[in-house]
């Protein structure tokens, strides 16, 4: 397809501008549009809908990050570099999708992010992933979006971008022909997860985000852990969830697509599933 037919696309992630998930992304997306990445520069997983704008408290490991608002200046610097796939932003996620949503020219038609390495599941995880949280962010700021993300649990070997494949083909094609359907006048954003790499796929599933939810504390030796149960019930693959929900369609085996409104309310209409067994 000729680029100059496709979409204008944003790509980020919360893995770091140099993980294999948003290579794959890029070489597959860059297919069908134009792609712009803009991502931090080192591993921000977990970090939610976190800002660079408004910390006031110098980090030593990111004194660029320091800001003024004392001295009224509602500004906040992001610093960025130069990177052979796009822009390396010492930032969030969201630092990154507001970015690229308000500065480039042209603006983005969509934005994409991931793909994350490792599974975005259920309600609790929205306000809690960078993957997610920037494409939240897009759709608060009025551009449809992506989230796109792959179950690794188990995989003990180092990734490559090979491996994100079938996350990339799915990217491409819901960030190419989704716009033009109508669907993003439905909903908001997707939240997309694919099964490992090495499950055989079994088409996808249209889902809701699981509402089992279970972490654990304790306090060991004087010090504090935390255990996410979840995680360790999934990598079981024996984790109670209901049929029509997003963790129950990884673990069978199907890409489980989440259409959502901003913040975290869930779409599911006969109108949102006709359109993406077209596009899918």
């Amino acid at each position: 397809m000729d680029q100059d037919d496709g979409p204008e696309i944003l790509l980020t992630n919360d893995d770091g501008i140099d993980a294999p998930g948003i290579r794959a992304l890029y070489d597959a997306l860059s297919e069908v549009g134009s792609v712009t990445v803009i991502a931090p520069d080192r591993n921000q997983s977990a970090v939610g809908r976190s800002l660079s704008y408004g910390r006031t408290a110098t980090d030593a490991d990111d004194p660029e990050l320091t800001t003024s608002m004392a001295d009224g200046l509602f500004t906040s610097p992001v610093p960025h570099a130069d990177h052979e796939l796009g822009y390396a932003v010492r930032g969030t996620p969201c630092d990154c999708a507001i970015v690229g949503v308000n500065a480039l020219d042209p603006e983005p038609d969509i934005v994409v992010s991931g793909c994350n390495k490792g599974a975005n599941l259920g309600a609790y995880v929205f306000s809690r992933s960078g993957t997610v949280s920037a494409a939240m962010e897009a759709a608060f700021l009025g551009t449809p979006s992506i989230a796109i993300s792959m179950d690794t649990l188990g995989i003990e070997r180092d990734l490559e971008p090979a491996d994100f494949e079938r996350a990339g083909e799915i990217a491409a094609k819901l960030a190419s022909g989704a716009p033009g359907t109508g669907l993003f006048d439905r909903v908001d954003y997707l939240n997309v997860n694919v099964p490992r790499p090495d499950v055989a796929s079994d088409g996808f599933a249209l889902t809701r985000p699981t509402e089992v939810y279970e972490m654990d504390a304790t306090v060991e030796d004087g010090g504090f852990q935390l255990t996410n149960r979840l995680w360790q019930q999934m990598a079981n693959r024996d984790i109670p969830d209901p049929d029509d929900t997003d963790r129950h369609a990884v673990l069978e085996g199907e890409v489980s697509i989440s259409p959502m409104r901003v913040p975290y309310d869930i779409v599911e209409t006969p109108e949102v599933r006709t359109i993406l067994e077209k596009l899918l």
